[in-house]
């Protein structure tokens, strides 16, 4: 380093005051200008300013010499090298978002296609020669949105607890769902081989338009499901048993001026649900000890 340092002991270059005259910048500014450093032991390495995260080497006006006219053609062949690469990398750029870009408008287009074939699919309200009083229902799906996300399982069981429905879904468009696979547990193995909605809508459609009152936990999130697939049956009666637990429960939400909604767990082990083998967020086991928690509702209204 040169002398000329000696009084500039800052190493944040908006810190250092050029006097008159003199002229401070990086060693790629004073390239351009067809400038090099005079020797390697020239220049100071400073931070550009206080948030800078990385330092350029500066240097004065003494400390440089114009180009020879070999090191200037040099000079001139780098930098055209340099401006050919970023052109063809901005182009590869540009071409890798125009594929992303076609292959979400092929993803999306794919998605809305199936999700009208699906609507218009057995879209006619169909009933089963037996009249259910009562059926509870659960699902498990690869998000929480029904307009973009699937169905993985459908079930069903009736007021004593029989299994009118139960069978995993595999998704027509969405190949991953890591994050509610982190909950309900269900890979893209576990529904390989499984059948798609339009195997099985009209089969659910048949017991949901069979039935005098349909139980849930959350049930508006599980029949928001069916209904953006066109089945809904808008006669029966809807009873949420997570709503009428959040009242007996009595945490009470302050945000929302209500009592606080508990999960399903909570509620089972309020109501001393034994979950034996089974596993929560499996659909056909959420249907068990929803039917478990709302028979142990009644009871207790009643006594």
């Amino acid at each position: 380093m040169s002398n000329v340092w000696d009084k500039y002991k800052s190493t944040v270059r908006t810190h250092i005051s050029v006097p008159e005259g003199r002229t401070l910048i990086t060693e790629n500014q004073w390239k351009a200008k067809h400038f090099i450093k005079v020797d390697e032991q020239s220049g100071k390495y400073l931070w550009v300013n206080a948030n800078c995260p990385f330092k350029k080497l500066y240097l004065w006006d003494e400390e440089v010499r114009h180009m020879t006219e070999q090191e200037l053609a040099k000079y001139q062949a780098d930098e055209k090298s340099k401006r050919i690469a970023q052109r063809k990398a901005l182009l590869k750029c540009k071409e890798a978002k125009k594929q992303e870009e076609l292959q979400l408008f092929k993803k999306e287009f794919k998605k809305e296609i199936t999700q009208n074939i699906i609507k218009k699919t057995f879209s006619v309200p169909y009933k089963s020669e037996i009249i259910y009083d009562e059926i509870v229902i659960d699902t498990e799906t690869t998000g929480l949105n029904p307009y973009d996300d699937e169905l993985l399982q459908v079930s069903i069981i009736d007021g004593q607890g029989n299994s009118l429905f139960n069978s995993y879904i595999k998704p027509l468009y969405t190949d991953n769902w890591n994050k509610a696979m982190a909950v309900n547990h269900i890979t893209p193995e576990t529904v390989a081989t499984a059948p798609n909605i339009l195997e099985v809508k009209q089969e659910i459609s048949r017991i949901i338009n069979s039935a005098h009152t349909i139980i849930g936990y959350n049930v508006d999130f599980d029949l928001g499901f069916l209904s953006n697939i066109g089945i809904r049956n808008e006669n029966a009666a809807i009873v949420d048993v997570m709503e009428d637990f959040a009242d007996i429960y009595g945490e009470w939400s302050e945000q929302y001026g209500c009592h606080k909604w508990q999960k399903l767990t909570k509620c089972a082990e309020y109501y001393g649900y034994d979950w034996g083998t089974d596993i929560a967020h499996d659909s056909l086991a959420d249907c068990k000890a929803t039917l478990y928690c709302y028979q142990k509702m009644l009871q207790e209204e009643h006594m």
